[in-house]
């Protein structure tokens, strides 16, 4: 479940095509308030995606398919097809699971559960500038997407990073990679080593369609 729960709470991008050129944009408040007012039209979207979680010490990998359907202002389904077989649920009283022979909720009530629940919203449909405060935020763009990136601010933080590429007008997620790893030390060796160390979650969505119809039905665990 944690692995899963923090694939959906940040992301950092796969790496764009090297025949696409990038340009790093310096000033980034502007492109997170048009980000903002362009997703604010969002009322609904849905995704097909595969995810693919990379282990570095066991030297593996494991493979999921998968859909998300996300509804404004705050729930979200986060379904993983056999053989995982496996429903997540986000929303107003937290964040569930459901299988075919068990489930359980984690009560947004708490804090932790409640700052990563509003930043799941805010990576996949809100405002990503609220991520700022945890993380320095930069961003670049190329022809053809555009590309948000994090770096934790704590060092304990068990999400180093993120970054989450989007079509040119930040509202539809292209893909995602999750970087965990273990704690920063401040030392270039000893952070070179950890991120050698680290487990990636890479996410490719597809069939991306907002405002559809949805269910509402099917967000509630």
């Amino acid at each position: 479940m944690r692995a899963l729960f923090i694939a959906l709470l940040l992301a950092v991008a796969l790496p764009a095509h090297a025949d696409e050129p990038r340009t790093k944009i310096d000033n980034i408040e502007p492109l997170l308030a048009e980000i903002g007012r362009a997703r604010r039209e969002v009322k609904t979207l849905r995704a097909s995606f595969t995810q693919e979680r990379r282990i570095k010490l066991l030297a593996t990998s494991v493979k999921s398919r998968g859909e998300l359907t996300f509804a404004a202002p705050d729930r979200l389904r986060w379904d993983l097809a056999p053989p995982d077989d496996i429903v997540y649920f986000i929303g107003p009283e937290g964040l569930s699971y459901k299988t075919k022979s068990s489930s359980a909720t984690m009560p947004a009530g708490g804090g932790n559960i409640a700052r990563a629940l509003a930043d799941v919203r805010a990576l996949l449909a809100g405002d990503l500038g609220a991520l700022r405060e945890r993380y320095l935020l930069t961003a670049s763009r190329s022809p053809n997407d555009l590309e948000v990136s994090g770096t934790a601010k704590d060092a304990k933080a068990s999400v180093r990073g993120f970054t989450l590429t989007l079509t040119p007008n930040g509202v539809v997620p292209l893909r995602a990679r999750l970087t965990e790893g273990a704690e920063r030390k401040g030392n270039a060796n000893a952070n070179a080593a950890a991120a050698a160390s680290s487990d990636t979650i890479d996410l490719i969505f597809s069939n991306v369609v907002t405002n559809g119809p949805v269910d509402s039905a099917r967000l509630k665990p």
